[in-house]
């Protein structure tokens, strides 16, 4: 090349300046790409012509701007090259870009290994072996200088993070240090795991993409051998679990750790973080752009819990527990046709936004979406589950597909018509998704004689409500599309059925339900299906107990041996207050074992057991044989008869702490319930340590709920219904009302209203309760066969708050309305 300045615009683009990454040259003029300035190490600048420039060769060509020949440098003498011209870039729409780039300037320091430093805003960065490309700003201009660092000049790049709100603070300029004083080196503490993960969650886009930048190339080093450089296990450890491996060559060694209790699945990501600076990820609050969860059918995201965050046409990025425990990576990358990267998420987080996502895609009409895969698998994971608008919408087309291809009425009904089966797919799942959506514990299918319409209620917040109507001629074949999901038998309709849905296998959530099928009047079946969304245990101070409740039912729950039961009617939540109970002595040297019906909560550490009755293995023979198992807790999900009770006792008094629940209105009548089933009253109540009842009440939405001030006669009939239960002075309850309650004099009353956050002016359900404690009094009672009235008025005594006066509370405090609180009232 004799000119430089006769550069054809292909020549110059040929001269391989890359765009960052989600951005173009706005437009390419040769001076852009080739008028540059050189900074040599040794200080000295150089401006002139690029003619050759391919960095991984070790050398650049440059024709100077005085007159003569182009002269070679070597990158390792080189500190930096800008180029002269500033350039321009818009958004790159079609994503061709194999990594996901910054979507504005992002703060950049890097500092140079002779201890010189470079501070500025770039708009992005791309890293290659030979240096990096970096693309610098000035506050308030939009153009940018492209500029190019040998790998051999840098000793650190970082990036300045965006805040929560998206806003990126000023670059930090170094304090200079006293003279002849150094400041001291401090290192930074680590923490837990927990704590860790939760100071390094990213929550935004910009910030993920430039953690991205920054991460280290993954290693094909073994898991054991980063815990043990990150110091989040010892040698020894390892050791113990590689002989474990060893033994049993098929599973994973970080599966292994865990169960050891080794490790946890927050060390390991805490680990692979630090080691290669793999971002984490706050899914539950971080925002996904309409049409990125579709890159990933909905199938293959649900099976290996996988999320897409941000993509390009070339490249996806995707959240997932454990990224080298991911051997679907490789087919993932087959079916989207891109680029893949992997940041860390926290599973049950991760789980649950998923289940947001899919579910929110599936509900969505198929115009609007942008992938269309799976349309005609007819699987219950494609498109086909998606085509819905309206529920009316799929009644409609089933009831079009029946007329058009069913003669009579025998085949029309009949599960078997080919035709109407993937319709009947669609309708039963989107009952199950807006069920769970609508936040619904319980879908009821009623089919009634002749031709009366299938109806279909959902119960939410406790309240059943009108959901759908469907032709009678629907009702046969929307039995047995359920019954085949829970693998029952269709052909059986004069017994009842019971069985289990796991929805993961047929749509978009990652739930389960119980199945009850109920042989009616005139040869028909009604359902009842029981969603039980898989969660974690509540934490107990989270459940709603007043102070003294919880710092006696703590002392409770640390006895080495008793009884402790949880009671009330069906939908109560006692099963969340029994795992909220097993989640505070859940530790590394106590064994627990749960005899469920059905496993509703998972908790690491507990060992769960599902009982079946069809094999005999029910409540009494699970309990049976986790005495042999060296139990510390055990937790029976329900005592139902004579034997699992007495087994349950005896075990609460040779060494084990005992949780069960029990279908009572209150604790007293729990205490006779038993008696009354044959218990020893001796042995009964040596082993009892406490009752907790409980109901669950609707809670007023905080958005809309009104308030009134009572007249003096409501403020006495209140009153009077606090003091009803037991023996209390009303004069000191008013005055306690007074001290605590009473707002500028007057008691406040709250009602519903409705608002768009809510339905009815009601949002979501809470606990109300009483707690009856084991005292000495109590056990005399219990030995001599009291009353109900009897225990219940020494357990006032002795401070419980009834059901009734708790209720009232609520209500007087404003987190229920006077309604509700009455009909707890009533239902004891």
């Amino acid at each position: 090349m004799s000119d430089a300045n006769n550069l054809s615009l292909e020549e110059t683009i040929a001269l391989r300046w890359p765009s960052p990454p989600s951005w173009r040259f706005k437009s390419i003029p040769p001076e852009a790409l080739c008028v540059c300035s050189v900074e040599l190490l040794s200080g000295e600048a150089i401006n002139g012509l690029l003619v050759e420039f391919e960095p991984a060769t070790g050398a650049i060509h440059l024709w100077p701007d005085e007159h003569g020949s182009p002269s070679t440098i070597a990158t390792a003498d080189i500190r930096c090259l800008r180029l002269s011209a500033p350039a321009r870039f818009e958004r790159d729409r079609r994503g061709a870009h194999p990594q996901p780039g910054f979507t504005s300037a992002r703060p950049l320091r890097l500092v140079f290994r002779d201890g010189k430093t470079l501070e500025a805003s770039t708009l992005g960065v791309v890293k290659e072996t030979s240096g990096v490309f970096v693309y610098l700003t000035e506050q308030g201009r939009d153009d940018f200088v492209n500029c190019f660092i040998p790998a051999a000049a840098i000793k650190t790049l970082s990036f300045e993070m965006p805040t929560k709100e998206g806003v990126p603070p000023a670059v930090p300029q170094a304090a200079s240090a006293p003279p002849n004083k150094a400041a001291p080196a401090v290192k930074p503490k680590m923490g837990t795991a927990e704590d860790y993960l939760e100071q390094h969650a990213i929550d935004n886009p910009e910030a993920l993409l430039a953690a991205l930048a920054l991460r280290a190339k993954p290693t094909s080093g073994r898991l054991g051998d980063i815990l043990i450089e990150t110091g989040a296990i010892t040698p020894a450890a390892l050791e113990q679990a590689l002989l474990l491996q060893s033994q049993q060559p098929t599973r994973r060694l970080g599966d292994i750790l865990i169960e050891l209790g080794i490790a946890s699945m927050r060390l390991i990501q805490m680990a692979l973080s630090r080691k290669f600076g793999i971002p984490y990820v706050n899914v539950a609050t971080f925002p996904i752009e309409q049409g990125t969860v579709e890159v990933i059918e909905t199938a293959f995201a649900i099976r290996h819990q996988v999320l897409p965050l941000i993509h390009t046409s070339a490249a996806i990025v995707v959240a997932v527990e454990n990224p080298f425990a991911a051997e679907y990576l490789q087919d993932l990358r087959f079916q989207v046709g891109m680029t893949v990267d992997t940041v860390i998420a926290d599973p049950k987080n991760l789980k649950e936004r998923i289940a947001k996502e899919y579910a929110a895609l599936e509900a969505r009409p198929l115009a609007t979406r942008g992938r269309e895969d799976g349309a005609q698998r007819g699987d219950g994971f494609g498109a086909e589950t998606g085509l819905k608008v309206h529920v009316t919408d799929l009644t409609s087309q089933l009831a079009r597909e029946m007329k058009a291809n069913s003669p009579t009425v025998r085949e029309a009904i009949s599960i078997d018509s080919r035709v109407s089966e993937n319709t009947l797919v669609r309708l039963v799942n989107k009952i199950i998704i807006e069920a769970h959506a609508e936040g619904a514990s319980d879908i009821h299918i009623e089919n009634n004689a002749g031709l009366s319409p299938t109806r279909i209620r959902f119960r939410k917040d406790g309240e059943l409500e009108e959901y759908l109507s469907l032709p009678h001629t629907y009702s046969h074949s929307l039995i047995s599309r359920i019954k085949i999901m829970a693998d029952l038998d269709i052909s059986e309709r004069r017994h009842p059925q019971d069985g289990k849905i796991d929805f993961s296998k047929h749509g978009p959530l990652a739930i389960e339900l119980r199945v009850a099928i109920i042989p009616t009047a005139n040869n028909l079946e009604d359902v009842v299906l029981r969603i039980l969304a898989s969660a974690d245990a509540v934490p107990l101070s989270q459940l709603g107990f007043s102070a003294p409740d919880f710092k006696a039912l703590k002392s409770m729950i640390t006895r080495n041996y008793g009884f402790i039961l949880v009671c009330g009617p069906t939908g109560s939540g006692k099963t969340t207050t029994l795992h909220s109970l097993l989640r505070e002595v859940n530790q590394p040297d106590v064994k627990i074992w749960t005899a469920e019906d059905p496993v509703e909560i998972t908790q690491p550490g507990l060992r769960q057991v599902q009982v079946n009755k069809k094999i005999d293995w029910t409540f009494a023979a699970a309990m049976r044989a986790f005495l042999r198992a060296d139990p510390d807790v055990i937790m029976v999900g329900e005592m139902r008869d004579v034997e699992t009770c007495k087994i349950a006792i005896e075990a609460s008094l040779t060494g084990h702490l005992v949780f069960s629940t029990l279908h009572t209105n209150s604790a007293a009548e729990t205490v006779v319930r038993l008696l009354d089933m044959g218990m020893d009253p001796f042995n009964f109540a040596d082993a009892l340590i406490g009752v907790i009842s409980q109901r669950l009440v609707r809670k007023l939405c905080v958005h809309c709920r009104t308030s009134r001030v009572t007249t003096p006669n409501e403020t006495l009939e209140l009153l009077d219904e606090y003091c009803a239960d037991g023996d209390l002075e009303r004069d000191e309850v008013l005055q306690y009302w007074r001290e605590h309650l009473f707002t500028d004099g007057s008691l406040i009353l709250y009602e519903a209203a409705g608002c768009q956050e809510c339905k009815d002016g009601y949002k979501g359900r809470m606990v109300t309760y009483e707690m009856l404690q084991a005292s000495a009094a109590q056990k005399h009672l219990v030995r001599t066969r009291a009353p109900v009235p009897e225990l219940f008025t020494t357990a006032l005594k002795e401070g419980m708050v009834s059901l009734r006066q708790h209720a009232l509370l609520l209500a007087l405090k404003g987190s229920i309305d006077l309604l509700s609180a009455r009909a707890v009232a009533n239902s004891n």
